[in-house]
């Protein structure tokens, strides 16, 4: 094994020791592909180095302007120079080998506020005659908080970086200004804004980015989620609820009958002699057989009832707000319906296909298994008796 196949072994341990990282190289969902995130993660971390590298780049550019203006000495500014260089190059190693991806801080969020914010300082300190450029600095480089592992790890770097800049303003305050006296500072002045507007632009819009994908990917999971649901509730072949879901339907009318006296029936619904269908036809004609009924109980049960395969060839038929006697009507058309189909048409033209229904009526404080089971002996009255009709229990 390479060292490459070692660095997400090695940062999820890391991860597991210290907690979860806002911001690393392990998805913080299990559902989430590992190896493609790593490679996002990856190719956005060197992003946003480079956009950091540019950054410093064009502040010790406006530094050296500075200087060149008669702002500021030479010296001090080649030194933060020189900082920035060996901070940066030592960060670029760490990403480029992988060793970063080892720490509790995969995106080094602790290692560039301090090369930045220690850099800035000095000068700072060194030469406050630049320090609005260099307050502007520490405004925007502390902006790449969300590089932080942790909101701790934010909120301590951003009062450790104000409790800096207030012991520096105490310290050389009367000797800080803002170089707006000359044509050449001016220009210098509106170059610091325009890098900090440039930065806090691009940090703006890569969170924007971020938020749109996130924004996309929980409209995903929303739709997933859904069709989850619908695969747990339904049944595939007949396209109607599934044992599960119709139990779920008949426990709500339980629950609004006891709490509101609303009568409900529920009825059983067998196919006469199905296993001859499938030795016949085999189970392809069994299967449309069954197709055919989720449709007819779809087409005929009304929009507030539940019609669900409550297991082989049986269905089970929540008939919601209704009489015993009305639910016999509908039943009958239902059994109706069933032995007019063309099943010649769909199967075979000798196949004549019936049901037999077991109905009954809800009876307050009985459980489901108990009133299932008075359908259950309805229905098979109704088998005893010859099949092909309705018995009302």
């Amino acid at each position: 094994m390479n060292t490459r196949d070692l660095l997400p072994a090695m940062a999820y341990s890391s991860e597991k020791a210290h907690g979860p990282s806002l911001w690393g190289p392990k998805p913080s969902s299990p559902l989430a592909d590992e190896a493609l995130h790593f490679e996002r993660w990856r190719k956005r971390t060197w992003q946003l180095h480079a956009s950091v590298l540019l950054s410093h780049l064009y502040a010790f550019g406006l530094f050296l302007g500075h200087c060149w203006a008669g702002y500021a000495p030479l010296p001090p500014v080649l030194l933060y120079g020189l900082w920035i260089s060996i901070g940066m190059a030592f960060i670029t190693w760490a990403y480029a080998s992988g060793w970063s991806q080892t720490q509790s801080d995969p995106g080094l969020f602790f290692w560039h506020q301090l090369i930045a914010v220690t850099g800035v300082l000095g000068l700072l300190m060194a030469v406050p005659q630049v320090a609005f450029q260099a307050l502007v600095m520490l405004l925007v480089f502390s902006t790449d908080g969300f590089l932080a592992p942790r909101r701790t790890s934010f909120w301590m770097t951003w009062s450790g970086t104000l409790i800096a800049i207030a012991l520096a303003v105490y310290w050389v305050g009367p000797e800080m200004r803002m170089t707006t006296d000359t044509p050449l500072g001016k220009c210098l002045t509106v170059g610091v804004m325009l890098g900090a507007v440039v930065r806090c632009s691009v940090l703006v819009t890569y969170f924007r980015s971020m938020q749109y994908r996130l924004s996309a990917s929980n409209e995903k999971l929303a739709v997933a989620l859904k069709q989850i649901e619908n695969l747990a509730r339904n049944d595939d072949l007949t396209g109607i609820a599934n044992r599960r879901g119709v139990m779920e339907r008949l426990q709500q009318c339980i629950h609004t009958a006891q709490r509101s006296a609303t009568p409900f029936c529920i009825a059983l619904l067998d196919i006469d002699f199905f296993k001859q269908v499938n030795d016949r036809y085999g189970h392809d004609g069994g299967d449309k057989v069954l197709q055919a009924f989720g449709q007819l109980l779809s087409s005929q049960t009304r929009a507030t009832d539940c019609a669900g395969r409550y297991g082989g060839e049986e269905f089970l038929l929540v008939l919601c707000d209704i009489q015993l006697a009305q639910a016999g009507v509908l039943l009958e058309r239902i059994r109706e319906c069933s032995e007019s189909l063309p099943w010649s048409q769909m199967i075979h033209k000798d196949l004549r296909v019936t049901c037999t229904l077991g109905a009954t009526q809800y009876r307050q404080g009985e459980t489901a298994e108990a009133l299932i089971s008075r359908a259950d002996v309805a229905m098979y009255q109704g088998k005893a008796a010859g099949r092909n009709r309705v018995v009302l229990a």
